[in-house]
């Protein structure tokens, strides 16, 4: 079965975002935790310019001081 990058593996990057304040990851380490996780699955997944900017989107959402 060939995982993607979909909305339930951006809520568990959301997750592991905010588990790591205050040291947030940057976007590449966001990025290497998607590949990587997809990749223990058995996935051969390669991200596409969308699901980047999704990790993006996820990223600063999680990081910005909107409190």
């Amino acid at each position: 079965m060939e995982c993607k990058f979909t909305w339930y593996e951006s809520n568990q990057l959301q997750d592991w975002i905010v588990s790591k304040k205050p040291n947030y990851p940057n976007l590449e380490e966001c990025i290497a935790w998607v590949e990587e996780k997809l990749q223990r699955e058995g996935s051969n997944y390669e991200l596409t310019r969308e699901d980047i900017e999704d990790i993006e989107i996820a990223h600063e959402f999680q990081t910005s001081d909107i409190s």
